[in-house]
């Protein structure tokens, strides 16, 4: 793979994840655009301006035969920043599906799918979910409490 190793590996390692994800909420992705895109941003141009000082001062190098040798200020390979994007859109969109009501039942069906094709989720009836949403007071919607 030559200059392109680094890249090409981080993507393979990160994006099947990031698609999965996207399977899972894309939907909850977007609405929540305000809350993930610093969230991935400013931990990325943080640890690229720290990975700057290891670099620069020889704690780890990056292997000039598996890098495209571009270089951002401060001396830090492209595939650096993008590795740091990935990992931390990685977290950062997990966190969020995981505070998520609901998301659990897209697992569900999403497994569904993939054990019985796309016809488990047209002979599966809603009825067998569980709500995404218990009301605090134990009570079910429409009835009222004592």
């Amino acid at each position: 793979m030559g200059h392109w190793t680094y890249l090409v590996l981080e993507v393979i390692w990160a994006v099947p994840i990031i698609v999965m994800q996207w399977l899972l909420g894309l939907d909850l992705m977007i609405r929540r655009w305000k809350v993930w895109l610093p969230g991935i941003l400013i931990p990325s141009l943080y640890l690229s301006f720290a990975d700057s000082f290891a670099i620069n001062g020889h704690t780890w190098t990056i292997n000039p035969d598996f890098s495209l040798n571009i270089f951002l200020p401060l001396g830090v390979p492209l595939e650096e920043l993008i590795f740091f994007v990935l990992t931390n859109t990685l977290v950062v969109q997990g966190l969020i599906l995981l505070a998520m009501p609901g998301v659990r039942a897209r697992v569900r069906r999403l497994l569904r799918v993939v054990r019985y094709g796309p016809t488990a989720i047209a002979s599966a009836t809603d009825t067998q979910e569980t709500p995404a949403v218990v009301p605090i007071d134990g009570q079910s919607q429409g009835q009222a409490a004592p």
